[in-house]
């Protein structure tokens, strides 16, 4: 077994509060609209009234966090991603796009190793948002001199359910180095470190109410955890489930466009996840030889929050409380959806309360396929 721990969060230095973000994003579909020649002042009108419908509430989101300087800008025109003009009415191309990100999830892993910091003996980078070879991980190897010694492994484009399968690979990798001891004079430790730009992929001529929810949920965010044999403080890996549920291909996709990454989501996920959550609950806990029954009453729930709804059917289909559900509304309320790096913040805000040894923790995540990820963990 293994035990997470060390969790380190970086926060992007940009923070909007969700009206803020939700004006400034209305007023680019509008500009980005009115280029297209085909708007009436009346048909303008009545898409505000769309986008206030559908776009995520304050009350549910408060604030977000995002790299790009261009939220902090009032000219519409202007911005390095995010300027709206007649020859680009959605923002800048996936190449320019893909560069800013690259830029700074160079300077992410530079703050998280800084120069000196002691050497460990693998990586894995896990991003969705963001790619080019050779990776902001492998950069930073290189820059350290760690070339010869450190590993470095990507868990790329899965979606918000990353943190997991990122788990399970450091899991296999502390175990064979446990087996073969190949760098002694190196830690058994493998860092998992996020670089997640959501806020990189909105499109301002993008404006069904589908793209109105996720351009008003997700955000920006970072960060580094450890993954290390079980013995120090931490949360340790009980268990880790995967299911890809049947016909549910279209419900939710993640695919490379000509301006950038194109987020859709059906309506159909929350009660998709209702009917399989209870299930996949017993058929996890029975391989830890854990009682279902105290496990759901007990346990923390880390439920990653792809939204309100997610949490909400988790919740009812699961019969448990708001209370159990707290940290991951908290953190969607804080700092909105982060894609895989939202789970570890949980997981961290979890931590920071210091909870009793031996609590136990029920997490869970969601992405394309319909992929249903989940976990079990253990305060040490």
């Amino acid at each position: 077994m293994v035990t997470l721990s060390n969790f380190e969060i970086a926060l992007p230095p940009h923070r909007l509060s969700q009206e803020e973000l939700k004006a400034w994003t209305l007023k680019r579909h509008l500009a980005s609209a009115m280029l297209s020649g085909t708007e009436t002042e009346e048909s303008l009108s009545r898409y505000e009234k769309i986008f206030d419908r559908y776009a995520v509430k304050s009350a549910l989101i408060g604030s977000r966090y995002f790299e790009c300087p261009d939220i902090t800008g009032q000219s519409v025109a202007e911005g390095e991603v995010y300027g709206v003009t007649a020859a680009s009415p959605k923002g800048a191309s996936i190449g320019q796009r893909t560069k800013f990100f690259s830029e700074r999830a160079n300077g992410v892993l530079d703050n998280f190793y800084a120069a000196g910091s002691p050497a460990l003996s693998h990586i894995v980078h896990v991003t969705c948002t963001g790619y080019r070879s050779p990776s902001p991980a492998q950069m930073l190897v290189a820059k350290r001199g760690w070339g010869e010694s450190v590993g470095v492994t990507h868990a790329y484009h899965m979606g918000c359910y990353a943190a997991m399968p990122a788990i399970r690979i450091a899991e296999g990798l502390v175990s064979a180095r446990e087996a073969r001891d190949t760098t002694p004079e190196l830690p058994n430790q493998v860092d998992i470190v996020h670089t997640e730009m959501c806020g990189l992929h909105m499109n301002p001529a993008a404006r069904s109410p589908e793209q109105i929810v996720v351009q008003s949920l997700f955000a920006d965010g970072h960060v580094k955890y450890s993954v290390r044999p079980s013995g120090g403080e931490g949360l340790r890996v009980l268990a880790i489930k995967e299911a890809v549920l049947q016909d549910s291909d279209q419900d939710m996709s993640w695919a490379p466009e000509d301006w950038g990454l194109q987020m859709n989501l059906s309506r159909e996920v929350p009660d998709k996840i209702r009917g399989i959550i209870g299930k996949f609950f017993r058929d996890m806990a029975e391989t830890t030889g854990l009682d279902p029954a105290a496990l759901r009453r007990d346990a923390i729930f880390a439920i990653h929050p792809g939204g309100p709804k997610i949490i909400q059917a988790v919740q009812e289909a699961m019969e448990i409380t708001e209370e159990q559900t707290s940290f991951s509304r908290e953190v969607l309320r804080e700092r909105g959806n982060m894609s895989s790096a939202t789970l570890p913040h949980v997981w961290a805000k979890i931590l920071a309360t210091k909870p009793a040894k031996g609590t136990k923790v029920v997490s869970y995540a969601f992405g394309p396929g319909l992929t249903v990820f989940g976990a079990i963990f253990e305060v040490n």
